[in-house]
């Protein structure tokens, strides 16, 4: 029994038609280790996407960086985040290089939006958010 009852017979899910318009056909983000980790530790980020009727919401699980690690910056309307941890010290040796090595992504901004973003990070999670036009 699917979620909407009504496109299950089409065999088709509304929201994850969206998603996979929005996100290309994936709706996570996966990024790998490097090849000497178990399979087990392979590693998936999440990246929700949320609109209301004055804003844009992209929200990112950062485990593992602080603050002042992110980058995040727009060009166009391509939404560009990264992180990369700056100060290692007191890391276990196993977390020190991945976190060394960071993330990427970017993201296409699917509606219209005026040009400034805001963002806050806290407890991992990165909130960047638009203003709708």
């Amino acid at each position: 029994m699917g979620f909407f009852d009504d496109d299950e017979e089409e065999g088709r899910d509304p929201f994850e038609e969206i998603m996979n318009e929005f996100f290309g056909n994936r709706s996570r983000v996966r990024t790998s280790s490097s090849g000497n980790v178990v399979n087990s530790e392979m590693e998936e980020r999440v990246i929700d996407y949320i609109q209301e009727d004055d804003s844009i919401y992209f929200v990112f699980e950062l485990s593992g960086f602080s603050k002042d690690d992110v980058k995040v910056d727009v060009k166009g309307n391509i939404l560009d985040v990264s992180a990369q941890k700056k100060n290692a010290s007191g890391i276990k040796s196993y977390l020190k290089d991945k976190l060394s090595r960071g993330v990427s992504f970017s993201k296409r901004i699917p509606v219209k939006f005026k040009g400034n973003e805001s963002w806050t990070f806290n407890n991992g999670i990165l909130e960047v958010k638009f203003k709708r036009k």
